[in-house]
């Protein structure tokens, strides 16, 4: 709204999650596409799908927008423009979903748009008019070449800006910095923390985010080569970073690799597993799963990130990538066409 738009609140509050996840706690037992699948079938369409769609109908019916955007993880944006016979586009947050999950995602929703008379679509309506594609080259789902138009985007992430240097860098000493986050959602299990603080604090400067939910001096006391804070803006720290170890949010792994920065992928939930291999496969970091987790294993993983050139000429080859994409300002004319 500080920036000129209107705003409109649709769908569940942010409280959501502590709503459903009592009554569903074997998610957290679910790992990889198993766990998106759950998330998109489960949740994405069975619970949040139909309250969202009773108010993007009062909205879209009233404003009556020419065209409407959506994320791909929000599924009643597709059926409700559908329904008021409004063009949408679909954009992307990282690598193209694989396409049997949003076939799952299509006939969980299905039940949905057949209850509005509308002929269900197998992929839940992605694809339908235009993709915008946030993610470079090198980490993308080979299926993005089956999608019939495309639009690439430089990621929100990948914008190389300097707000400022964090004041946090002027307390270390001299050394390799890096930096660990967990992200803003998947961020509770502190003992992941505790691990890797624990495997580089005799040889690195460790700067760690834990997010709001959590307190930083439960992480107890530190050396003076480890900074914890709750949140520190990640454009501040990223340029001066020589390696991050991360949950692998796409907004994280996009940020690192704008960079250049190699990672270490500490997969927790959601898209971070696939994210991982992406990473891995392109040569621009590591990854190690919740039971390969230990001090020996981080330590093994991010020594390698520092000494070995590979990763940071893979991880600099894909901020090459992520510069020459289009910025948002010139996919406004891809958008334009639609109408």
């Amino acid at each position: 709204m500080e920036a000129g738009f209107a705003a409109f609140e649709a769908g569940p509050s942010e409280s959501f999650r502590a709503e459903w996840a009592p009554r569903l706690p074997l998610f957290k037992t679910l790992v990889g596409d198993a766990q998106r699948r759950f998330f998109f079938t489960e949740i994405f369409a069975n619970l949040e799908l139909a309250p969202r769609a009773v108010q993007l109908d009062t909205i879209m019916s009233s404003w009556r927008p020419d065209l409407v955007v959506h994320e791909m993880a929000e599924l009643a944006a597709p059926m409700v423009a559908t329904a008021l016979d409004i063009p949408y586009v679909d954009v992307g947050y990282g690598a193209l979903i694989p396409r049997d999950l949003l076939v799952a995602a299509g006939s969980a929703a299905g039940v949905h748009w057949a209850a509005r008379g509308l002929e269900p679509h197998p992929l839940g309506g992605a694809f339908r008019y235009l993709y915008v594609d946030p993610c470079p080259p090198a980490l993308q789902n080979r299926e993005i070449a089956d999608l019939a138009a495309v639009q690439a985007m430089r990621p929100a992430a990948g914008e190389t800006q300097i707000a400022k240097r964090s004041e946090v860098l002027d307390l270390l000493p001299p050394g390799p910095v890096v930096y660990v986050t967990l992200g803003t959602i998947w961020n509770t299990d502190l003992e992941v923390f505790g691990v890797v603080i624990d495997a580089l604090q005799e040889h690195a400067n460790v700067i760690v985010t834990t997010g709001h939910q959590n307190d930083p001096a439960a992480l107890g006391e530190q050396p003076d080569n480890v900074i914890v804070r709750s949140y520190i803006p990640q454009h501040d720290l990223l340029p001066w970073c020589d390696a991050i170890v991360a949950h692998g949010g796409s907004g994280t792994v996009l940020g690192a690799l704008a960079h250049g920065v190699p990672l270490l992928v500490v997969p927790q939930g959601a898209d971070q597993w696939s994210n991982a291999v992406h990473v891995v496969d392109a040569g621009a970091g590591r990854r190690l799963l919740r039971h390969e987790l230990t001090t020996t294993s981080v330590h093994e993983a991010v020594t390698a990130l520092l000494n070995e050139p590979s990763y940071r000429r893979a991880a600099s080859n894909i901020s090459e990538e992520i510069a020459a994409m289009p910025p948002a300002t010139d996919v406004v004319a891809a958008l334009e066409a639609l109408l």
